[in-house]
This record gives structure tokens, C-alpha cells and sequence, in this order.
């Protein structure tokens, strides 16, 4: 098997006659004319307020308007993050202090074993703290809940609110 390519055979430039300069003459040199952009004016998004979507030339104020509205949306992520890291701290805190009772029900439930007589003894002790487990963890389940909905609504009030 032969791996060999043909090459392209080299292609001519072609010049066309606009490319050419023209012939410098004696005369005084002319300045060239410096063709004119009009500037970028980028649509408003259909979110932004009413003062960047009125039409007409692109200037200072246009420029201050769009400052203005870029810094309030940050305020407004800088204050859902906020929020959101309050209801992380508290949602942490009932955390940790659901996990500290229930370590120190657990002692106590070791310590009350070693207790024990009797069969039934260790059974009605183990019941205990199973039912006193089962109470805490749904307690704490519904405070987690009520501290979940609260986070929920403080951290999209700041969003929703620049939004709507």
C-alpha cells in the first residue's frame, strides 16, 4: 500500500486592477477619506428596565444605565448569597445540635445497658431510645423543612424581585 499524495499544483494570484495603487503623481499628497462606523448599539434584553430600552443615540447616559443595571444585578446575587449562606449556618447549627443529643442519648442508653439484669430489661431499655430517637429525628426533620422553605424564600426574594 502506497501512502504517496499528489500535490495541488501552486495556483496563480490573481490582481485585480482595484487592488493596484495608483501611479503616484507630483501633485500634493490627498488625505485618505477614513470611512465612518456607526457605533454598536446592542438590543436591550427583555428583562431590562424601561430607561435602556428607549431608542436613540448610544451615549453617556445609555453606558450609565446599563452600569447601573449590571451593578444592581450583582447586588441582588451578592444578597441571594447571603441569604443563602445564613440558611446554610442555621441549617448546619440544627444539625450539629440534633447529632450532639443524639450522641448523649446513645451514652445514656449505653450506660443504662450495662445496667441491665434481664433480657426484657435490655429489650424495654433499647425500645426507649429507639422511640426517643425516632421523635428527635422527626423533630429535627421538621425544623430542616421549616428552615429549608425560610432559606428558599429569602435567597429568590432578592432575584425574583429584580426579575419581576
Amino acid at each position: 500500500m502506497s501512502d504517496i499524495k499528489v500535490k495541488r499544483a501552486v495556483r496563480e494570484s490573481v490582481q485585480s486592477d482595484a487592488a493596484t495603487p495608483p501611479a503616484k503623481t507630483a501633485s500634493a499628497p490627498q488625505p485618505e477619506a477614513v470611512p465612518t462606523v456607526a457605533p454598536f448599539e446592542a438590543p436591550a434584553p427583555a428583562f431590562a428596565p424601561a430607561s435602556m430600552k428607549s431608542t436613540g443615540p448610544a451615549g453617556a447616559a445609555a453606558s450609565d444605565d446599563i452600569f447601573a443595571y449590571g451593578q444592581q444585578s450583582w447586588a441582588a446575587l451578592a444578597e441571594a448569597q447571603a441569604a443563602a449562606a445564613r440558611g446554610f449556618e442555621a441549617f448546619v447549627g440544627e444539625m450539629t445540635s440534633f447529632t450532639r443529643s443524639e450522641m448523649a442519648a446513645a451514652a445514656n442508653t449505653a450506660t443504662a445497658m450495662l445496667g441491665v439484669k434481664t433480657f426484657a430489661e435490655a429489650v424495654e431499655v433499647n425500645l426507649g431510645f429507639a422511640r426517643r430517637s425516632f421523635d428527635a429525628l422527626i423533630g429535627s426533620a421538621a425544623k430542616l423543612s421549616d428552615i429549608g422553605a425560610k432559606v428558599a424564600a429569602e435567597t429568590s426574594r432578592p432575584i425574583l424581585s429584580r426579575l419581576g
